[in-house]
């Protein structure tokens, strides 16, 4: 017999204010993507982290073309 349960997800709610531009670029991403909003979020959190240990451990972030020639560095403000 098939489960009907509904599955508990797990988490903690969070609210916050975005500029008018911020959510509106939020929007786009997500219709681009196809991702949820909360998909974004947690990705751009996920980015951030790594961009804060490069930095720590005196590295650098940078986009690359395929052929490896840099691009632009990526720099988070202080």
């Amino acid at each position: 017999m098939a489960s009907t349960a509904t599955p508990v997800i797990t988490g903690k709610r969070v609210n916050f204010i975005l500029s008018e531009r911020a959510y509106t670029e939020l929007v786009a991403l997500s219709k681009e993507t196809m991702r949820s909003m909360t998909e974004l979020v947690r990705l751009g959190l996920g980015l951030v982290k790594i961009a804060l240990e490069a930095e720590r451990n005196g590295q650098r972030l940078i986009v690359t073309t395929a052929e490896g020639q840099a691009i632009k560095e990526i720099v988070l403000p202080s």
